[in-house]
């Protein structure tokens, strides 16, 4: 027994004593700031499946990042006015808050019939939680009222890759599976006149009845659950020089279940409320495009094309306590585009440098609509953009590394973006019941700009590859505009300003048996 002990330690030393590659998993790229498309990497097969052909026999894979993030400044302030510019109400929001990111990946690779296959769990979380006050100035008198938002996420994903190698071309496919939870959720604790106090939990109407209770700038609430499998194609194949790698994805939601409480609970007076039950629905595509031609002395030039357009709706319907009969449907349109290049030098063996320039355009369009019956009123209430942000973003990213020994070496990375950023508040109210409308229009210019740092290492003993990084930055976004209105209780000309400064910190590490 002693003896076949010995033998099994003598074996597992000899493995380990086997000389590899300096390079390891998806920590040497975020030790470089995560320069996907500029150095090539092991990793690069969780972008473009056809990648995993790259790897020989049985490879055990895992990845851990954790970041954290200090909001020092989330605020929106509205300020109306007479048509004659005499203030009439000011609603100005000051919070700050912190956010927790984790990013997880367990999972192996291995020859599969003529190609290679992989298996990967991963894991997704996010928690977030912030609050503010808000002195509000309405009419001459000084209300002031806390406020709070909490953010959760939760995904659990399954994936499964397959690359064949077909002489000088590779095809490569991947199946994911995920379960996704998330939920937002804010609250407004109002002082009201008359010394009269209300807790407010989601509530929906703040664009018409009650700007001091509006928290969708920031966020707009649901609690969901639902599942999202993705289809990816993958190919990379060579044009003279150039190595091209092309992928395209899409999938779809199903099984989802969508929740919308509000509730309104008074020191003095009558509770408001309303749950609404519904669907998650919705679907993406996009792709990316990777070209890679080499010239002399070491120097290859990278080029990146990126697109991914995501649709998701969530909907639902209910009666509530002095809310009356409602239905409502929240849809959120996400489309990112980047494209750009640079240069990537090897100066010696084991040293890299790598730089390029990108831009970055950037579409995020709300709706939230809702529609409810109470007495002798039928009233839409018609968010259409609230908000509409678009950015177009240029983008700095700069990557090096220097292996000392076959056993260890050392990287670091930066990226610096600057964009300009419009974003839109569109509101228009009817209540056919009682013959009435209203309406809201307000859009906002300014930039948000952000920069990072990162700096990793590897530590190789014999086969066992251990890649911790760290890295942190610093984004500011500032926005100011105005628009008119002719809803109750507020002016004909309005001005609004956003605020968000935060600063972020993390870290993690990869292996690679």
């Amino acid at each position: 027994m002693r003896k076949g002990g010995l033998i099994l330690l003598i074996l597992i030393f000899s493995i380990l004593s086997i000389p590899g590659s300096s390079y390891g998993w998806q920590g040497r790229m975020a030790g470089m700031g995560d320069p996907f498309g500029l150095v090539e990497d092991e990793s690069d097969f969780l972008i473009h499946p056809s990648a995993i052909t790259k790897g020989q026999g049985i490879t055990f894979f895992g990845n851990y990042r954790f970041n954290y993030r200090d909001v020092t400044d989330w605020d929106y302030s509205l300020t109306s006015f007479d048509s004659g510019g005499v203030l009439q109400t000011r609603w100005p929001f000051r919070g700050a808050g912190d956010e927790q990111e984790h990013d997880a990946l367990l999972g192996t690779a291995f020859p599969l019939g003529p190609g290679r296959t992989g298996l990967f769990f991963q894991y997704s979380g996010k928690r977030g939680s912030y609050d503010g006050k808000e002195n509000e100035f309405y009419f001459g008198d000084n209300l002031f009222h806390a406020y709070g938002l909490e953010s959760e996420l939760d995904a659990f994903l399954l994936r499964i890759l397959y690359g064949l190698p077909l002489g000088g071309t590779k095809l490569g496919g991947e199946i994911q599976l995920a379960y996704r939870q998330e939920e937002n959720e804010d609250f407004v604790n109002e002082d009201q006149q008359l010394g009269n106090r209300a807790s407010n939990t989601n509530y929906p109407l703040g664009a018409y009845f009650g700007k001091w209770l509006d928290l969708f700038p920031f966020m707009i609430p649901y609690d969901s659950k639902y599942w999202e499998t993705v289809l990816k194609g993958s190919l990379e194949t060579g044009i003279g020089p150039a190595k091209i790698a092309f992928t395209v994805r899409g999938g779809f939601v199903f099984g989802g279940d969508n929740h919308y409480k509000y509730e309104k609970i008074p020191d003095i007076g009558v509770t408001e409320s309303v749950d609404m039950h519904g669907n998650v629905k919705g679907w993406r595509i996009g792709g990316d495009v990777w070209v890679r031609h080499p010239l002399s002395n070491g120097v290859s030039l990278p080029f990146l094309l990126k697109a991914d357009y995501q649709n998701k709706t969530r909907d639902g319907d209910g009666e509530g306590i002095n809310f009356g009969i409602g239905d409502y449907k929240h849809t959120r349109k996400e489309f990112q585009l980047e494209v750009g290049g640079g240069a990537d030098k090897e100066l010696e063996k084991g040293t890299r440098l790598a730089g390029g320039i990108y831009y970055g355009y950037l579409q995020d369009k709300n709706e939230f609509n809702l529609e409810r019956l109470i007495g002798a009123s039928h009233e839409f209430f018609d968010n259409s953009d609230y908000p509409r942000q678009t950015e177009h973003r240029v983008i700095l990213r700069l990557s090096g590394e220097k292996e000392f020994s076959p056993s260890f070496a050392m990287r670091l990375g930066m990226n610096f973006f600057y964009g300009w950023t419009k974003e839109e508040f569109k509101f228009d109210y009817a209540d056919t019941g009682l013959g009435l409308t209203s309406y809201e229009d307000i859009s906002m210019n300014g930039s948000h700009w952000g920069i990072r740092a990162s700096l990793g290492s590897t530590v190789k003993f014999g086969r066992l590859i251990l890649e911790p990084f760290v890295g942190g930055g610093y984004e500011m976004m500032d926005l100011d505009g105005n628009g008119t209105d002719d809803l109750p209780l507020t002016g004909s000309l309005l001005e609004m300003d956003k605020t968000k400064k935060e600063w972020f910190i993390g870290g993690g590490f990869s292996i690679r048996f």
